[in-house]
């Protein structure tokens, strides 16, 4: 007799390779992507298994093949997090690795989705007007900061 483990199939990972583009797309040239009118009209829930709410929290824009989508996900379980990128077979990679991740890791990866748009056209589209929570930090201080995690100057 088998076990339900063992009678679970397990989804391969896409492989990266069959996914390449190149790296840059002209975000001014006209794509054809379907975005909201206004924030409100946009239905999250088609992302994370028709659950509306919570609210996204973080967004990663220009996410790439989604590697820092994935250690959000698992740091921050409680957070909804939507990773926005603008080549299409770079959005199709990701989208194919949540979905293999949710099937190999249940309940894990349900708080991660990834959408194709033009984030430096259309970002105030998807999200209502806010202050975000970094801005309230850093303005007292009058200046902007990006914390790195090593020197800037230093070699890869």
């Amino acid at each position: 007799m088998t076990s339900a483990a063992e009678n679970q199939e397990v989804a391969k990972l896409p492989q990266k390779r069959l996914y390449r583009q190149r790296a840059h797309c002209n975000p001014w040239s006209d794509h054809s992507l379907d975005y909201p009118v206004r924030p409100d009209l946009f239905q999250w829930g088609v992302l994370f298994d028709g659950k509306e709410e919570p609210p996204v929290t973080m967004v990663d824009i220009g996410c790439g093949y989604g590697g820092l989508l994935f250690r959000l996900s698992i740091q921050f379980p409680l957070a909804r997090i939507v990773g926005m990128e603008i080549r299409l077979k770079v959005v199709d990679y990701v989208q194919a690795k949540i979905k293999a991740l949710r099937q190999n890791h249940p309940g894990n990866y349900q708080n991660i989705a990834c959408i194709r748009t033009n984030a430096m056209k259309y970002l105030p589209n998807f999200f209502k007007k806010a202050r975000s929570h970094a801005h309230a930090l850093i303005r007292p201080i009058g200046k902007d900061v990006l914390p790195l995690s090593r020197s800037p100057f230093q070699a890869s």
